[in-house]
């Protein structure tokens, strides 16, 4: 494919693609050809190839949007936009980055590594030794700017299911180099998020040939890349094209950011299976039909009855545990729902739910499985029991929120532990 098919490939497949669905804790926010995307930390801004200038106004609208949630943002501007972009964004308070190349290839096209092979160990980021964390920031924090931040590849990766790929060189056993990716949702292409090392860039890239097979869709037949200097030179050499420029344009919130924490985070691997273990030797939780009620909290707790799970009779509930939930947590307290052999959520209750928010995590009233929300230590919580079926809630602070409503909606309790 010449240097035109490759470019028509990246603007299509890879640039201004709507998230869908949204990323974990994400909102997505439509204005015109924009797409804005709040994570809560931080936002971006991304578009198709652009046709001509941006409507009056339009750019500043991003930066107010980003400054109402005091929000920082990131928003790439490509050699081949429209003029005056770039200075639009400097007006409204955007700073530029340096320039990078936008680099392309066919996974077929790569020419084969020179020299002894690298041992180079590629995996599931969520699946990657816990002690391998501390030497990748280090790695990340030494080079870039990134693409992708390393530190928002961790947070994403730690979703149960995975986000992308990391790539580590060992030399020897330590980790020398490092790589982060994903693949494009919908695509054959894996967009590279950040290399930390030239010499071993074109190795870590080959190492992710596999990736659109790991995350079932055809195959991975594409990768892109952005970089500059010897990393730069690293691909071309290894059979990348260099199909346009790009500049990150970064802003800065006045004062205090508004958050350091996603409003919603899922959680996979070694911390969800910690939590079922406390759960199994701390509340008796068991999975087997026959061992019924199979949850025992600590006092006080309450146990009602439910009945289908149709939703003109799980609505009234769910408000109910929603509104118990959020009066016994202070802004900035976090809980979690807890889905038996499902992803996990980690969240604010004060930050989810409402309009402008992402949606709250799961639910309380069980639909074929287990379904908890819990206070991190334990000190209350709620369990759905799916087979009795049957609503638990305990904790003094939850369930006195709780059990007024509850009652009214469900009747008396089926049994308490005061």
């Amino acid at each position: 494919m010449d240097t035109g098919g490759l470019l028509d490939l990246y603007e299509t497949r890879v640039r201004g693609r709507v998230p869908e669905p949204p990323p974990v804790g994400a909102v997505v926010c439509h204005d015109g050809p924009l797409v804005r995307t709040h994570y809560g930390t931080h936002g971006t801004v991304g578009h198709a190839p652009l046709t001509g200038p941006l409507p009056p106004g339009l750019v500043r609208r991003q930066a107010e949007a980003f400054a109402a949630r005091r929000e920082g943002a990131r928003w790439k501007v490509h050699g081949h936009d429209p003029a005056g972009l770039a200075g639009e964004l400097e007006a409204a308070g955007f700073e530029p980055g340096p320039e990078r190349s936008v680099l392309v290839a066919a996974f077929d096209g790569l020419a084969p590594p020179q020299g002894p092979p690298a041992d180079v160990r590629s995996l599931g980021a969520w699946e990657a030794d816990p002690a391998w964390w501390p030497r990748l920031r280090e790695l990340a924090a030494a080079c870039g700017p990134h693409p992708d931040p390393l530190e928002e590849f961790e947070t994403e990766a730690a979703w149960c299911g995975g986000w992308g790929d990391a790539a580590v060189v060992l030399d020897p056993g330590r980790v020398a180099a490092a790589g982060w990716a994903r693949v494009v949702p919908g695509t054959d292409v894996v967009a590279v998020g950040g290399l930390t090392s030239a010499p071993a860039a074109a190795g870590l890239v080959r190492s992710w040939r596999g990736l659109g097979a790991m995350y079932r869709y055809e195959g991975a037949r594409y990768c892109c890349a952005e970089a500059a200097g010897e990393t730069r030179t690293a691909l071309l050499a290894a059979g990348f094209t260099e199909v346009a420029t790009v500049r990150t344009f970064t802003l800065t919130p006045q004062g205090a950011p508004g958050a350091t924490t996603r409003p919603v985070l899922g959680f996979g691997g070694v911390r969800q299976h910690a939590l079922w273990d406390r759960l199994w030797g701390e509340f008796g939780f068991r999975t087997k039909v026959v061992e019924m009620p199979c949850f025992a909290p600590p006092a006080p707790a309450a146990t009602w009855p439910l009945g289908d799970p149709v939703e003109e009779h799980t609505r009234p509930v769910e408000r109910a545990v929603r509104r118990a939930l959020t009066a016994a947590t202070a802004p900035g307290d976090r809980l979690y729902w807890m889905d038996w052999q499902h992803p996990c959520y980690d969240f604010d209750p004060h930050r989810a739910g409402r309009p402008g928010q992402p949606p709250w995590p799961g639910r309380a009233f069980p639909n074929g499985d287990f379904y908890l929300y819990l206070d991190p230590e334990l000190r209350f919580g709620t369990f759905g029991h799916p087979w009795e079926p049957s609503l638990t809630v305990f904790g003094a602070p939850l369930l006195a929120a709780a059990e007024p409503e509850l009652t009214r909606l469900l009747g008396d309790p089926l049994r308490r532990r005061d």
